[in-house]
């Protein structure tokens, strides 16, 4: 049975905690110790629960906003608070009433307390600064004057800080304020990480880095003030999706800029990931959170060797594996090509299912690349990406300046300077990671018995012999094969009466006479009939469209001339657009070529599908199928007389594609085209898109049929009126052209 008086005290005791919690959240309570004074018998104890009620307070769940917040109705700066609103929320605080001396709770009351708005403090004096909003607590409560700041909302918080919206009253301005998480029992070295970050961020002024204003401590609170960046993140405009090259592009390189500057100033990032680059309105980008920066010449205030920093999806390989002497600006390039990969694929290089087996494939796997996630990019662009993510810092872009120029050239259109890895490095790295090499070539500081040498010796002898003969067999059995040519020459083209079967014709006469082959002309149903006889091996050159090139399939000789879409309607029908072909009949080529692979592309951005209307399975060169059509789609050379023909008996006319340069932005394989009024003798220029007739072969071509095929086009004058010529030919941009084409235009690149 307890005593009566025992009982008592224990009242007493949760009363005066019940009053100072209600004086605290009224804002009546100047200091703790002014309030101890007034309760002197209950004083120690009372003292003791309040600092276990702060703990638990610390560890209490979200954010008022969380749950549905707390608004207020202050105006700035120093306007008082209307009166107040209970929040609907009631939060139960368990709170010890009794301590054991080996700090356990012998039992536990419990306390109710609602929250609700509090109004703002006239002035500082008004309030103590043990009460500052915690951003884990479930009734912290905002707006909260803080100095010269008046906290608003928290705009986001991770591991060590936490980041408010606020109100600068002196300047009359809203600002960013970031302060530790942990509040004053913050450690030394929190602390000391804390001012490298403000420091590192002070000592830069660029236009896409975040601005710090002011630092400092009020009461053992350590915070500091930065520009606050209204807008977005990269993070959070990943969430849709993989962004468009272009798009990313532009983000990643203004991004590669502000770190290069950064770079000069002697600051290395070493946290860069898709959240810490901010959008701001203006849809520019910001970068921010220096938390983890160095100074390139001194590791002051850092965690010592050994230790791992940073976020591991983009961390670099030196940094997940703790090697802080080798974190410098290559390990911003890392994580700047590591944003880059995500941006185009949707997700970051390395992601595993944990932690630790993400930090395991950063230091250890081989980085994919991007067109394993999105075949549709750019060769030079993943080629970019593949360089920044190099294992090695030595093999990555010397400096975040050459990374955001080489960005800039694929922008603009030029040939970046990057080059893929050459097959002999990748055949080394492969061979690197074979358990024997790895074991005979990594192993240090042993010392070996003589049997152990002699068994070593023989070893590494016979995996170096391996190794030689598979080189030399593999070179000179490469080398026989380039050199050789088929017996005779198969070129898929056509139909009979198109521009490819007309082309392949005039190609096939001059093959004997380079080559000394002989060369037979196929007539085919089309681009993708053309494609699968490369494939089975029974052509060994192919004419067709670009929108039907597979780049891991074939690779490219030569562009050969541009193909404008002639959209046809009857002389006498109303339609005067594309999109007024819902529900109509149209002729659109046969199933495999290519004019019905630009023609579905092209009907799909006007909402015109198969299941809206009508395909006519039938090409346009065959009469019968014209008096059933209500439009006809072709994709062939300018000029051609079967066209000129339907257009000079006013059977149809062709009609314009609106917004043709716009649509170019969402279909790489086509350009803006007009067909000239020359070309038909009509009254008008033609606005269109046009997509790119190509010469094809097998990407394991042999070398010496590549040189004959090109010499064939470009030096027996094969080209005729509307054939691209070889200047832009060297310098075209997106073409997988087989290596041997690449080395035939190294001559003619930068000509125009």
């Amino acid at each position: 049975m307890s005593d009566p008086a025992d009982d008592g005290v224990e009242m007493k005791l949760d009363q005066a905690l019940l009053d100072f919690m209600r004086r605290s959240d009224a804002g009546k309570v100047e200091d703790r110790d002014s309030f101890l004074a007034e309760f002197p018998e209950l004083a120690p104890q009372l003292r003791t629960l309040l600092e276990a009620a702060d703990w638990i307070e610390n560890m209490a769940g979200p954010t008022l906003g969380e749950l549905g917040g707390v608004t207020s109705k202050n105006s700035y700066p120093d306007s008082e608070a209307e009166n107040a609103q209970p929040h609907s929320n009631a939060v139960t605080i368990p709170v010890p009433s009794e301590w054991n001396t080996d700090g356990r709770p012998i039992r536990r009351t419990q306390i109710s307390i609602n929250d609700s708005t509090l109004p703002l403090p006239p002035n500082q004096a008004d309030f103590s600064l043990t009460s500052l909003p915690n951003p884990d607590n479930s009734h912290s409560i905002l707006p909260y004057r803080f100095g010269d700041y008046i906290l608003e909302r928290v705009l986001g918080r991770g591991g060590m800080g936490v980041v408010y919206l606020a109100y600068q009253v002196q300047l009359e301005r809203r600002v960013a304020i970031k302060m530790i998480r942990s509040g004053c029992l913050a450690s030394e070295e929190e602390v000391d990480r804390f001012y490298t970050e403000a420091r590192s961020a002070a000592s830069l002024t660029h236009p896409n880095i975040v601005t710090v204003y002011h630092c400092g401590e009020i009461d053992g609170h350590h915070y500091f003030s930065m520009d606050f960046v209204p807008g977005t993140d990269l993070a959070k405009r990943m969430v849709s999706g993989p962004m468009s090259p272009k798009e990313a592009v532009r983000y990643v390189r203004d991004v590669a800029r502000a770190i290069d500057y950064a770079h000069e100033q002697g600051v290395v990032h070493r946290d860069l990931k898709p959240a810490n680059v901010l959008i701001d309105e203006s849809d520019d980008v910001v970068v921010t959170d220096f938390g983890l920066a160095k100074q390139m010449d001194s590791d002051k205030g850092l965690t010592a060797t050994g230790a791992m920093l940073g976020t591991p999806s983009y961390m670099s390989p030196e940094q997940a594996a703790g090697n802080n002497s080798d974190q410098g600006a290559s390990t911003d390039v890392y994580a700047i090509g590591a944003i880059l990969f995500a941006l185009l694929t949707g997700k970051p290089p390395f992601q595993a299912d944990s932690v630790l087996q993400t930090i395991m494939q950063v230091v250890n796997r081989p980085a994919p690349t991007v067109r394993q996630f999105n075949p549709d990019i750019h060769t030079d662009l993943e080629t970019i990406v593949s360089k920044c993510l190099e294992k090695s810092p030595a093999r990555r872009y010397a400096s975040a300046g050459d990374l955001a120029d080489d960005l800039d050239r694929f922008y603009q259109g030029f040939p970046i300077k990057a080059r893929p890895p050459s097959f002999l490095r990748q055949a080394k790295h492969w061979l690197a990671h074979i358990p024997l090499v790895a074991a005979i070539t990594g192993v240090r500081n042993v010392e070996p018995t003589r049997s152990q040498r002699i068994a070593q010796n023989v070893t590494m002898v016979a995996v170096l012999g391996a190794l030689l003969l598979f080189v030399a067999s593999g070179t000179l059995s490469q080398y026989w094969r380039d050199r050789s040519l088929p017996s005779s020459v198969t070129i898929a083209a056509g139909t009979r009466a198109g521009s490819y079967y007309e082309f392949g014709g005039k190609f096939a006469e001059q093959m004997p006479v380079i080559s000394g082959r002989i060369a037979e002309v196929i007539e085919t149903s089309g681009s993708l009939g053309n494609l699968r006889l490369l494939e089975e091996k029974r052509a060994n050159v192919a004419l067709m469209q670009e929108s039907s090139v597979r780049p891991d399939q074939v690779a490219v000789l030569a562009p050969l001339f541009y193909e404008p879409i002639h959209v046809l309607v009857p002389g006498d029908s109303c339609i005067e657009s594309i999109d007024q072909l819902v529900g109509k009949r149209i002729v659109m080529g046969q199933k495999d070529s290519g004019t019905r692979q630009t023609a579905t592309r092209l009907l799909k951005r006007f909402n015109v599908t198969p299941e809206n209307s009508t395909v006519l399975e039938n090409d346009w060169t065959q009469v019968e199928s014209l008096n059933d059509a209500d439009a006809i789609i072709a994709v062939i050379k300018a000029g051609h007389p079967g066209i000129a023909k339907l257009l000079k008996e006013n059977r149809f006319r062709l009609l314009s594609i609106e917004n043709a340069a716009a649509l170019v932005l969402d279909e790489p394989m086509l350009r803006p085209f007009e067909i000239s009024s020359k070309a038909y003798g009509t009254k008008n220029v033609i606005q269109t898109l046009a997509t790119t007739a190509l010469l094809v072969v097998r990407k394991d071509a042999p070398s010496k049929l590549v040189e004959a095929c090109l010499e064939a086009i470009y030096e027996k004058s094969l080209q005729a009126d509307g054939f691209i010529p070889i200047e832009q030919a060297a310098n075209w941009q997106g073409l997988p052209y087989h290596e041997a084409a690449r080395k035939y235009f190294t001559r003619f690149e930068g000509s125009r």
